[in-house]
């Protein structure tokens, strides 16, 4: 009887400084997620995701191309270099958003929600930020759109994105609502993965945001117009760039 009591003793006081412990690291309080916060964190890691298996498969490719050049370099009569050589601008001019493109894909349009708010409910709630359109192309991006566009501009690696009030910019200019976004790619992929059940379209459209997306079997988005001249990045091993 007495070592029951002294087992029943040595756990209540475990349980006690367990919940000590416990209580302590989150400062007494309950933390609490919200499903929006869940659903834009795994939108990101899988963006992140894709765009490392994006990256494996570009290092791939290069290594047979480098195959390819090893083996024909003794030929003088060969053009198989040259051919490389204008396939590879072409493909990355579009990827650097160079050149005009287009090909089938999706027209999608954000707007401001039109409903009444609830009591005590933040305004803010129905209004298109810029959060809200960087989601989306990241959406577009998971899906594999090859080219994207918002109001006219290109999306590129130095775009920025940014709230001005109740306007956003985008690439140095500003625009107010309504925003048009267009992607090149597979139509049916970006439209499945934006409307799915965790999918960011079918979030907007719960928080009462204008979310339409319309399947078009052209789209045609603009060049890249901003400076892509390089003043500090150079190549390694180079000589640094002066102002």
């Amino acid at each position: 009887m007495k070592k029951r009591i002294v087992a029943a003793f040595l756990i209540s006081v475990l349980i006690g400084i367990m919940l000590v412990i416990q209580a302590r690291s989150s400062g007494g309080q309950m933390i609490y997620t919200s499903r929006k916060a869940i659903s834009d964190y795994k939108t990101m890691i899988e963006s992140e995701q894709e765009t490392v298996k994006n990256i494996n498969r570009q290092i791939e490719e290069a290594v047979q191309l480098l195959e390819q050049y090893e083996s024909y370099e003794k030929d003088p009569e060969t053009d198989i270099i040259t051919q490389n050589i204008l396939e590879e601008y072409e493909k990355y001019s579009i990827l650097a958003g160079a050149c005009k493109v287009r090909g089938p894909g999706v027209e999608i349009t954000v707007d401001d929600g039109k409903r009444e708010l609830y009591v005590g409910e933040n305004i803010n709630n129905l209004i298109v930020h810029d959060i809200d359109i960087l989601m989306i192309i990241n959406e577009l991006k998971r899906s594999g759109a090859e080219a994207i566009s918002v109001n006219g501009q290109r999306i590129v690696d130095s775009t920025a994105i940014n709230c001005s009030g109740w306007t956003v910019r985008i690439n140095g200019q500003t625009y107010a609502r309504p925003f048009t976004i267009k992607a090149i790619g597979n139509g049916s992929r970006m439209v499945s993965n934006l409307l799915s059940q965790n999918g960011y379209g079918t979030s907007l459209r719960e928080w009462g945001v204008i979310f339409t997306i319309e399947i078009l079997d052209e789209v045609e988005i603009e060049a890249y117009s901003g400076n892509r001249e390089l003043f500090y990045a150079g190549e390694s091993g180079g000589k640094e760039k002066k102002e």
